[in-house]
């Protein structure tokens, strides 16, 4: 998530179409990479320590992700919550002073949807939807920061943060195949455990070849960049239908993020 939405801000202040900044210097937008990073990462922490602390979460991370901090014995619940009282203070007045503090408010928002309503667990529609609204916002929010705070959003940095939301909720359910076990144990329905292994890896594999080919001619980039997202995409997909062990779905869920960066960096290549 760092990296991918970090890229997402770098890449998208530096086009000229995306924010108010006519004529964005490379070195103006690099010297805030250390403050885009640094909002995502806070962002992230607050959700991260928001949705391992509860109780469905800990039976799930025992069995996906033992190495987490509660299941590991680093932290009690009781500890993550009276430390997540500490971080959500701490992320606004972060906000305030790097920018994005709307999209901090969403964030929050999206995760007490997602974590304390339930909002990812009984309807995996519900699920992606919350989840691309959630780097919609990531995506905005790191924009938002590298671009200075000066300079504001385009209606073209909308339409692409919307179509990064397509891509997000139609592609997210690429999380849940190595995570089924967990899932069921906890009792929630995400797309494999609800349509079923072949159906849910056809269902990500379709969308993400088709975006490969949707994002590039949204840009109008030249025939010799095309190649590389669909050549990323096109593995993404062939990755997921032919290579179907938990370990084998960790690396595509991984190839997954490298591939929406291969994404947000188009828009240096727009026309």
């Amino acid at each position: 998530m760092v990296l991918p939405e970090t890229a997402f801000g770098i890449f998208s202040a530096l086009a000229p179409r995306l924010t108010t900044n006519g004529d964005p210097k490379v070195f103006d937008i690099l010297s805030r990479l250390p403050q885009t990073i640094l909002w995502v990462w806070m962002n992230l922490l607050l959700f991260n320590i928001a949705n391992q602390r509860l109780p469905d979460s800990i039976v799930e991370d025992r069995i996906n992700k033992p190495w987490r901090a509660i299941p590991a014995g680093r932290l009690t619940p009781k500890e993550a919550r009276r430390l997540l009282l500490v971080v959500i203070p701490l992320v606004f007045i972060g906000s305030l002073f790097l920018g994005g503090t709307a999209e901090t408010v969403i964030l929050v928002a999206l995760t007490w949807i997602y974590n304390d309503l339930g909002g990812a667990d009984e309807v995996y529609f519900v699920r992606n939807a919350v989840n691309a609204f959630g780097l919609m916002g990531y995506s905005s929010g790191s924009m938002n920061v590298a671009a200075g705070g000066v300079h504001h959003l385009t209606p073209d940095a909308y339409k692409w943060i919307a179509l990064v939301g397509g891509v997000v909720f139609s592609t997210i359910s690429m999380q849940d195949l190595p995570d089924i076990k967990g899932d069921a144990i906890r009792g929630r329905r995400t797309s494999p455990l609800v349509m079923g292994d072949s159906w849910t890896r056809w269902e990500i594999a379709i969308p993400i070849f088709l975006w490969s080919v949707i994002c590039p001619f949204f840009w109008k980039v030249a025939l010799a960049v095309w190649i590389i997202p669909v050549g990323v995409g096109a593995w993404l997909a062939f990755r997921i239908l032919c290579f179907r062990t938990v370990t084998e779905d960790k690396v595509s869920w991984r190839t997954w993020c490298f591939w929406t960066g291969v994404l947000y960096a188009l828009p240096l290549f727009g026309n």
